[in-house]
């Protein structure tokens, strides 16, 4: 049975610094044993522009570097990224805006099971 986590960063103001808590980084050690990792680029720009979307790509970039630097396979990442969108938070205050300027990387495990179909 798959289980997941999904860790959130947040980001500067028009910033790509990939930055995690000590705690978000210890849950991230473990990524190279995920099955699948989703990696979500987000701002808070409400009018979506190319600029913006760059930056959300940027975003996901960063974080994924981080993982593979850390020994994640690159075929278990993907990325994703909006601008615009998936807003966490009242966009109208700084606090509502930080929030929604994040990452969120998304960790699927899966359990080996044993097959029925005895040995490989």
């Amino acid at each position: 049975m798959p289980r997941s986590n999904t860790v959130t960063i947040l980001f500067d103001n028009r910033s790509i610094i990939f930055r995690p808590s000590i705690s978000d980084s210890s849950v991230l050690d473990d990524a190279k044993n995920a099955a699948l990792i989703t990696v979500r680029g987000r701002t808070s720009t409400p009018i979506p522009s190319a600029k913006d979307e760059q930056l959300a790509l940027s975003r996901a970039v960063s974080a994924r570097n981080y993982l593979i630097a850390r020994g994640v396979s690159p075929l278990k990442i993907h990325v994703n990224y909006a601008s615009g969108s998936d807003f966490v938070a009242d966009n109208s205050t700084p606090e509502g805006k930080r929030q929604n300027q994040r990452v969120e990387i998304e960790l699927v495990y899966v359990t080996p099971t044993s097959n029925p179909y005895g040995t490989p």
